[in-house]
């Protein structure tokens, strides 16, 4: 692929990324503001269980697919069709599955028929994930952005006209299976149009087989995170009360819609590290502590500074029905600084073929963060909840860490350094925002902190113009890509 094209790919997915976190935020904010701690806890339990068992109708099939249309595009159609037809009967089996885990565990007859609806959502959005897989193997993502960005557009349409019409509570499913049904329409389009590509329906055993073998480690990895991203929402519901999935469920949203940043820094630097692995290994350890030490930069002001104005913010955009989400945000916020570290960590590992590993790693957290949930969660609800994703983000980063010396070595002493430095920078910007948070508009702290954070930054010496020309170069189109990082 080209470095053109590389870049392209790259902007197209950071925007998708970015759209459809911001409209998806945008969306469960409106949906927490109308209906509530109850009913947004009904919403956040039905998406959550469902997306747990989303990864059963897929197994890191798009995964592979990808891969595969790349190597041989002639064989678009024919792979496309078997994983289509393997879908179905996955599909099928994982729905049942899914509505006898809502029965036993007796959720709410409106929970129910949420959790109903939202299979159809699964179903759909793994199809279109496949269609948008075979785009990314004709290396183009343009159609994907444009489809994720405008699906999201609809949920929000559809689903903010629903609530102001009185509609029921499952309404906001339905709203989200308007965006599923849009994103299988157009990608059906696309791929029509665009390269020719004629989706159906095929079960041709050799093809199985073939995609069955390879698809395994994609699975378990896929199996492993999803369960210990989603399942603290599952037990919240059991151990404390269904409503209070909500408070948990709007701290989670803040918290995570960050999330693209770290994905769209690893997407980018996946091709150099690969190349790195076989070509020059000392690179390799440069790129692996630089992009820790960026994501450092990054996300330790994002989470000090919101863990500082927690309340505020929930005040602000939830209301005093949900302040019980402000310790649980807090939590989550610290999480994310290991959540981000994870990424260049986890990159590697995959990178250098040591994909097993990987999902080693992601099988240790998902055991300590469902051992984590059963100890916390019946003394503290949802902020144990967050304390055990805190715990979650920090064993799956060290674990993923420990595991890439075998590959190379991150460079500790520049790493720390550069911890110290944006820690006292972030407390610095965090003293100023306590200072302020109850006499100035939150409008204007938020740029303020930031300002003070950059300031803080360079009279430590902990970035320079050129670190900062480095880190927006990545996405730039006139960058070559996350090379430019490396000397």
């Amino acid at each position: 692929m080209s470095g053109v094209r590389v870049v392209r790919n790259t902007a197209y997915l950071v925007a998708a990324f970015v759209g459809q976190k911001v409209l998806s935020f945008v969306y469960f904010t409106i949906v927490a503001r109308v209906v509530g701690v109850e009913g947004a806890g009904k919403y956040f339990l039905a998406i959550s269980l469902t997306t747990m068992f989303s990864i059963f109708v897929d197994l890191g099939l798009a995964n592979v697919l990808v891969r595969e249309v790349a190597k041989f595009p002639d064989k678009a159609r024919s792979f496309l069709g078997n994983v289509l037809g393997l879908k179905i009967i996955l599909a099928v089996l994982t729905v049942i599955a899914t509505l006898i885990t809502a029965h036993i565990l007796n959720y709410h007859p409106e929970t129910t028929l949420m959790i109903t609806i939202a299979c159809l959502v699964m179903v759909l959005d793994s199809i279109h994930l496949v269609l948008y897989a075979v785009m990314r193997g004709f290396q183009n993502l343009r159609y994907e952005a444009i489809g994720v960005v405008s699906g999201q557009a609809i949920i929000i349409a559809s689903g903010t006209f629903f609530m102001l019409s009185g509609f029921p509570l499952y309404f906001l499913v339905v709203a989200l299976l308007c965006g599923s049904t849009w994103n299988v329409l157009w990608g059906c389009l696309a791929l029509v149009r665009k390269f020719k590509v004629w989706p159906s329906f095929r079960l041709d055993r050799t093809i199985i087989k073939f995609f069955w073998r390879i698809t395994v480690p994609f699975a378990l990895a896929g199996i492993f995170s999803r369960v210990y991203s989603y399942i603290d929402s599952v037990m919240l519901s059991k151990l404390v009360s269904e409503n209070i999935v909500g408070i948990y469920g709007v701290a989670y949203k803040i918290a995570f819609a960050f999330q693209f940043m770290p994905m769209a820094f690893a997407a980018a630097m996946y091709p150099a590290m690969s190349e790195y692995y076989i070509s020059d290994r000392r690179k390799l350890g440069y790129l692996l502590t630089a992009a820790t030490a960026y994501l450092l930069l990054i996300v330790m002001p994002l989470s000090v500074g919101l863990a500082v104005l927690a309340r505020p913010l929930i005040l602000i955009l939830y209301g005093e029905d949900f302040l019980g989400s402000v310790l649980p945000l807090q939590l989550l916020m610290f999480s994310l600084i290991f959540a981000f570290l994870y990424w260049p960590a986890g990159s590697l590992l995959n990178a250098s073929d040591r994909q097993a590993k990987n999902t080693l790693a992601m099988g240790i957290t998902m055991v300590a963060n469902i051992i984590l949930n059963a100890l916390l969660i019946p003394h503290f609800g949802p902020a144990g909840a967050a304390a055990a994703a805190l715990v979650g983000n920090f064993v799956l980063w060290s674990v993923a860490l420990w595991f890439s010396r075998e590959v190379t070595q991150l460079d500790r002493r520049r790493v720390i350094l550069i911890a110290l430095k944006t820690g006292l920078s972030a407390a610095i910007m965090a003293v100023e925002l306590i200072a302020l948070k109850d006499v100035v508009n939150l409008a204007l702290l938020i740029p303020l902190g930031a300002l003070t954070y950059i300031g803080a930054m360079f009279l430590t010496g902990g970035v320079t113009w050129s670190e900062l020309k480095q880190i927006i170069s990545v996405f730039s189109k006139r960058s070559q890509g996350i090379s430019d990082l490396v000397p």
